[in-house]
């Protein structure tokens, strides 16, 4: 066990490459209680970043509310980047650069607007720190273009690797990103359909997205509903959703 786990955070930390990646995704893909354990990690790392976020939301809200205050909004940053990782915050940053304005007010949101607060790209599980020229691991290299958002040769790699969950799932994301959403509902509704893997929380998320993005607005409901019975990662967010389309 103590391996496994030292594997699992190895994995988690980008540490693992080639054939030692391999071995440990076709693990998790035939072991139901390593999956788990998988999953329950990343949505450990997402619940992060999200209280993070909703913390620096709410004393931003607070600021808006008492401008006269001495809580000058930029030393927030401070207190916030010493309570959480910095990549974390930056995180939260951006979001709020980009949101705040729709988070803060009490507005109808357009599907453009819902898309934008609710979207992002998937973090790659797999920290690529440097490929060899001589390195043919084609998970390795589909990771590497995917952290430079080069989404088009990422989803090469990806889709050179058949019949994988993990490439299969993120040759989903990159379909979004190139806008592609029937070949992205495809992939999502691989991973979904197998229903025995890390990744069907986080699939039927960016599925229902995918139809909210592709002006399907009926099948997102149903999706978003179908997400907001569940108790898992998103039924907050998915409710959150449902409140603006109903």
């Amino acid at each position: 066990m103590d391996n496994l786990n030292e594997r699992l955070e190895d994995f988690l930390d980008g540490q693992l490459t080639g054939n030692e990646l391999n071995l440990l995704l076709v693990d998790i893909e035939k072991n139901k209680e390593l999956a788990k354990e998988m999953n329950l990690r990343l949505e450990v790392n997402h619940q992060i970043k999200d209280k993070g976020f909703f913390e620096l939301q709410d004393k931003l809200a607070i600021q808006l509310n008492n401008p006269n205050s001495n809580n000058p909004v930029i030393n927030l940053g401070k207190d916030f980047l010493r309570t959480w990782h910095l990549a974390a915050a930056s995180f939260a940053l951006i979001l709020v650069v980009g949101g705040l304005w729709y988070i803060l007010s009490n507005k109808p949101y357009s599907t453009e607007k819902l898309v934008s607060k609710y979207y992002k790209p998937a973090h790659p599980i797999l920290q690529i720190r440097s490929v060899e020229a001589n390195n043919e691991n084609a998970l390795d290299q589909a990771f590497k273009f995917y952290k430079e958002n080069d989404f088009n040769n990422a989803l090469k790699y990806f889709n050179s690797i058949e019949n994988q969950i993990t490439a299969k799932f993120y040759s989903g994301i990159c379909y979004i990103e190139l806008e592609q959403f029937d070949q992205a509902i495809e992939s999502f509704s691989y991973i979904i359909n197998d229903n025995d893997n890390l990744f069907v929380e986080h699939a039927n998320w960016y599925l229902g997205l995918i139809y909210l993005m592709d002006n399907q607005k009926g099948k997102a409901i149903e999706q978003f509903e179908k997400i907001a019975e569940e108790e898992n990662h998103y039924a907050a967010q998915a409710n959150d959703i449902l409140k603006y389309l109903n």
